[in-house]
């Protein structure tokens, strides 16, 4: 599709017809004498919305839905390669109120930030015109038909890699300055298959930080925090709302007085939305019942240095991602079979709602009861253990709250881009 871009002419010059597209209405629209007013709702990697301001010039970009002709909504899932796949729906809003497409696209693992958002810009380009065909520019629309036609999707025969993929990480880091320094190093290594089948998800990390404090007088203080991981996660897709899975894990805190923290779980899922609807919505409930096996550093504040332990987990998941807002919540409850006084419960929190014309409000927070702290050592802590957070207190309770609004207001129009002066400055 040629698109009138003033002095831009020529930069969407080919777009690539095959994206799946649904929509559920294909109304006769009333023409409008202005430009498009669209409102872009991204988050997901690659929003760019600077580019997409600059790139997308034939239509009038607004900074809230209330004003838009057209809310673009943007959500986001990892693919079983690593990449992502982009749900892009077309919300019609005033006199395009009866109608919504729906386009996808995927972009690869190691795909670029830019070439995130050029593929998120062609889908952009691709869903407005049919809203564009009423305004104004609809006479200098054009499509340019794809040089050859898409390919279907590859198979597991097809994949020498047999959808596996493979990740290695490492990091070290160094700050400090006079009276203190600090380092830290991680490495971790994961594999991933991911079918519509099946979900394999295997991980392994170790991790080491050691800070040191010049407390005066030829005295220092030091604080070293060692650990290691090993997780795995082997899911069987029973329908579109069931899940059949296992959990295995096994770690080293010597924050948390754990010599080994292993556990295995086989569990249950069930969504009460289809997964096919999960970049939308998501509500899952899932029941895991498991061993564990503890073998503490030093003798803990019930005399033990080592036991075992048999659990059950209870999990819901509620995601939301609409017009109005982001929605999501977390909830967890579980307890050791052989003493139920030992239990915890966490809330979670993060919503981000539009109330109005040009106000918002962000909620997020958590709130957990902790009475299954098996690890905690015998003994009393130091000054300098406390403050520099060495080892894991007692606790009966975390929480977090964050709450913000933002109230926007002034022109409707959010079209241009300055970058002057743009870079960081020190005073």
């Amino acid at each position: 599709m040629a698109i009138p871009r003033g002095t831009r002419t020529g930069a969407m010059a080919m777009l690539l017809m095959t994206a799946a597209v649904t929509a559920t209405a294909q109304p006769t629209f009333k023409p409008i004498d202005r430009p498009l007013r669209v409102f872009i709702d991204c988050r997901a990697g690659g929003c760019d919305q600077e580019f997409f301001r600059k790139e997308l010039s034939w239509v009038d970009h607004v900074r809230d839905q209330k004003d838009a002709d057209v809310h673009v909504l943007v959500t986001g899932q990892t693919t079983g390669g690593g990449g992502t796949e982009y749900t892009i729906r077309f919300i019609g809003l005033a006199s395009f109120a009866s109608a919504e497409d729906v386009v996808t696209r995927n972009s690869e693992a190691g795909e670029t930030e830019d070439g995130r958002r050029r593929i998120l810009h062609q889908a952009f380009t691709l869903g407005l015109m049919r809203f564009a065909a009423a305004t104004p520019v609809a006479s200098q629309l054009k499509v340019t038909p794809p040089a050859s036609t898409a390919k279907t999707q590859t198979t597991a025969a097809d994949d020498k890699w047999n959808f596996w993929v493979f990740r290695t990480g490492f990091n070290i880091g160094m700050d400090g300055e006079a009276s203190s320094s600090f380092r830290n190093f991680n490495v971790n290594q994961s594999a991933n298959r991911i079918t519509d089948a099946w979900k394999i998800n295997l991980n392994a990390g170790a991790n080491s930080s050691r800070d040191e404090y010049d407390l005066g007088d030829g005295e220092r203080f030091e604080s070293t925090r060692q650990g290691w991981n090993v997780n795995g996660l082997v899911v069987k897709s029973l329908s579109d709302h069931w899940s059949l899975g296992a959990k295995a894990g096994a770690l080293r805190s010597t924050y948390n007085n754990q010599t080994l923290n292993a556990r295995v779980a086989p569990g249950i899922e069930w969504n009460f939305f289809p997964y096919s609807k999960s970049t939308n919505r998501q509500l899952t409930f899932q029941w895991t019942a498991g061993i564990n096996r503890f073998v503490y550093d030093e003798q803990t504040i019930y005399l033990k240095t080592e036991e075992t332990k048999w659990d059950q987990s209870l999990m819901s998941f509620l995601n939301l991602r609409q017009p109005f807002g982001s929605i999501n919540v977390t909830f967890e409850a579980g307890h050791f079979f052989d003493d139920p006084s030992k239990y915890k419960v966490k809330l979670f929190i993060d919503t981000e709602l539009r109330l109005t014309r040009g106000l918002s409000v962000n909620i997020d927070g958590s709130y957990q009861i902790l009475h299954d702290q098996l690890y905690l050592r015998l003994g009393d802590s130091s000054n300098e253990e406390i403050i520099a957070r060495q080892r894991q207190l007692e606790t009966s309770f975390r929480y977090f709250a964050f709450i913000g609004i933002t109230y926007r207001f002034g022109s409707i129009n959010n079209n241009i881009v300055n970058q002057r002066f743009g870079g960081n400055v020190f005073f």
